[in-house]
């Protein structure tokens, strides 16, 4: 049976979002040509919400707690697979359909090789019974062979990792499917808060669905409202300490422990913002960017970035939250502006800082203070430097 798209093209994900769409409008009327439906990929929470998105479409509300079998682990043996689709239960005869749902199964992953002859689990998936459908969701690469053998019984759904330029595209997906309308200041405004999460996102956009109800539309002011963002709260932190302004920033902070924000996860997101500054700087001094570009449109500044040499990408992090290039336009754009008011030094400096105060995190000390005495420490640190501009 053919994949739903190439690994290939699933890099793209304006080309699953199109595939997927036709795919659920199958679902939705219950015309899926293939009983079986392999999602694999490396974003466990993307497999996994395309399972249940198949799941409740192919299953009415009031058939769920009856016609459903989950298979997990170890449980998603052979035996287990034959029981499930060959031997349903009472409640399995009154659905109209029902839904095997299989997760990381144990039957993909024995050492011993077979013959195709003496796959059982494969024998099984070429005779599913009418009305069953089996979910297939790996979260580990299949091997080609692997993938070989599937694509002879079942359909393949590759998914790839979102890249920081498909986020709005994914979010307006997201809206779509909870009935609610975003413009797009206000989808950008939500990426800016939640960041390239993907299971955050969608549990975000699932609090403001439930607020504005079903064909609501949420405004850059709603999002504002009830989007928290520590990361933001972090940039606004690191904004109080380029202006040397040791009152405001001591504020920001006092602000994120008085709602139980972890100092641990404050301290982290420091440190994320001044790895990211210091990217931002080396692409100044670098001459790689100029910045006159901070103040163009969104297309030129993407083409401008698109320019830097692919030897240059390379040496940025692989990890895509720690990698300046695959923020957001508007997010490489402010680290960017941040940066112009440090020297290069300055920054490696407080990364110093912050770690001596990780170590200091293990001692027992109370973190809040540590925090407090690293954030007054920084703030020193900027404001003994030289003229503020320095890009």
């Amino acid at each position: 049976m053919p994949y739903l798209l190439f690994p290939q093209e699933a890099q793209f994900f304006r080309n699953v979002r199109k595939a997927l769409s036709q795919l659920y409008q199958s679902a939705r009327y219950g015309d899926l040509k293939m009983p079986v439906i392999v999602v694999f990929g490396d974003d466990e929470f993307l497999v996994h919400r395309v399972i249940q998105r198949l799941t409740d479409l192919l299953l009415p509300s009031e058939e769920r707690q009856v016609a459903i079998t989950i298979l997990e682990g170890e449980k998603a043996n052979e035996p287990e697979l034959a029981q499930a689709l060959f031997e349903p239960t009472f409640g399995f005869q009154l659905a109209k359909r029902r839904v095997v749902i299989v997760k990381s199964p144990a039957f993909l992953k024995e050492k011993n090789k077979r013959k195709r002859e003496d796959l059982v689990w494969y024998r099984y998936l070429q005779r599913v019974p009418n009305g069953a459908y089996v979910l297939i969701a790996l979260t580990e690469p299949p091997t080609n062979a692997q993938l070989n053998l599937l694509n002879e019984v079942a359909l393949i759904v590759p998914i790839s990792k979102l890249r920081s330029q498909d986020l709005p595209e994914f979010v307006q997906m997201l809206t779509e499917q909870a009935s609610i309308r975003m413009d797009k200041t206000a989808v950008q405004e939500l990426i800016d808060r939640v960041g390239n999460d993907a299971r955050q996102l969608a549990t975000e956009i699932e609090k403001l669905a439930m607020y504005i109800g079903v064909d609501g539309r949420v405004t850059v002011e709603i999002v504002r409202e009830l989007v928290p963002s520590l990361a933001m709260d972090v940039f606004s932190l690191v904004n109080a300490v380029v202006e040397g302004n040791e009152a405001k920033a001591i504020a920001i902070l006092d602000g994120l422990l008085q709602r139980r924000e972890s100092p641990t996860h404050i301290l982290y997101l420091l440190a994320r913002q001044f790895r990211l500054l210091l990217q931002a700087r080396l692409l100044f001094d670098s001459k790689l960017l100029s910045p006159v570009f901070l103040h163009t449109r969104t297309d030129i500044f993407r083409q401008q970035l698109d320019q830097i040499p692919e030897e240059i990408k390379e040496r940025l992090p692989k990890d895509s939250r720690l990698n300046l290039l695959r923020q957001s336009p508007s997010a490489i754009k402010n680290f960017l502006s941040q940066a112009r008011n440090f020297k290069r030094n300055q920054i490696v400096q407080a990364l110093k800082l912050i770690f001596d105060t990780d170590v200091g995190f293990k001692t027992g000390v109370d973190q809040g203070q540590q925090l407090t005495l690293l954030i007054l420490e920084l703030c020193r640190l900027i404001d003994e430097g030289d003229d503020k501009k320095v890009a």
